[in-house]
């Protein structure tokens, strides 16, 4: 069994995939930004006798972070695996998306994450072994206006990603991203609407149109935990895991038409036409 660090243990799908885990028998540390209000999560440890220990991991102290890893190191004599989940929301037209907004999506989404990365790394390379799983999303590819914000912080990510699957290699160190569709989570509650005035209502629609019907058909966080689970446990273990029926679509389109300027005309379209190309080529009516 594997010494798994999860960040963002919370809530979601870290609370469901840290659960899942140490059930599995793995020996589990939930991170948490904020161990005392993890009360669901010790509360379920209590009850089913986990494997299961909270500690602080909070993206936004690369400093705080690298003391926890570090003493977590010398009191499990190692770690095997990292899964890296924790994030934020954010997305509105990015004309009216303020800086300061946008830098608080990358502090968290991207520098957190990759601090937290580099902390655990160094150990996974000198025994030779381990996995990064990170919980990415299918919007760091399936990109929408209105919601540049956070595709492009999840597209840094894996592009991050791509690059430590060649580097590590040599050290048997897997990557994996899990990349969920639409999926209910504590991150929908959290996000900011654009301005009702707003020069950008029809492209935010469509955003709203796919989210709206991808709810409901969405993955669940039990979904997004067997995906971390096989990519923790599988001897081969796949780069990309898309979870859900949305993330399943998107990737059959994107097959048949990979082709960005395509992609760009097809946006260009009005209402209609847009529906109906997308219907041909996801197989399903998001916008009917």
């Amino acid at each position: 069994m594997s010494k798994i660090l999860i960040s963002g243990a919370n809530s979601g799908i870290g609370l469901e995939s840290a659960l899942q885990l140490a059930k599995s028998g793995h020996r589990v540390l939930a991170g948490c930004r904020n161990p005392d209000g993890a009360s669901e999560l010790l509360a379920a440890r209590e009850e089913a006798g986990l494997d299961l220990d909270v500690v602080q991991i909070d993206l936004l102290d690369p400093a705080g972070m690298a003391a926890t890893v570090e003493d977590l190191l010398a009191r499990e004599a190692g770690l095997d695996v990292l899964v890296s989940n924790a994030g934020i929301g954010g997305g509105r037209a990015l004309e009216e998306t303020p800086l300061d907004e946008l830098r608080a999506v990358y502090e968290t989404n991207v520098f957190g994450t990759f601090a937290l990365m580099q902390a655990v790394i160094p150990q996974l390379r000198k025994q030779g072994s381990g996995r990064l799983v990170n919980v990415s999303s299918l919007a760091a590819v399936n990109v929408f206006g209105c919601h540049g914000t956070y595709s492009s912080s999840k597209a840094a990510v894996e592009a991050m990603c791509i690059a430590l699957s060649q580097e590590l290699a040599a050290f048997n160190i897997h990557v994996s991203l899990i990349e969920p569709g639409c999926i209910w989570t504590p991150m929908w509650e959290k996000g900011t609407p654009p301005p009702e005035d707003s020069a950008y209502g029809e492209s935010f629609g469509r955003l709203m149109k796919f989210g709206e019907f991808g709810l409901g058909r969405a993955a669940t966080t039990k979904d997004c935990a067997n995906a971390i689970q096989d990519a923790i446990e599988n001897d081969t273990p796949r780069f990309r895991y898309p979870v859900g029926p949305d993330a399943d679509d998107f990737w059959r389109a994107y097959t048949a038409l990979n082709d960005d300027e395509e992609w760009r005309r097809i946006a260009s379209l009005d209402n209609a036409a847009y529906a109906e190309r997308m219907r041909e080529l996801m197989g399903v009516d998001y916008y009917g």
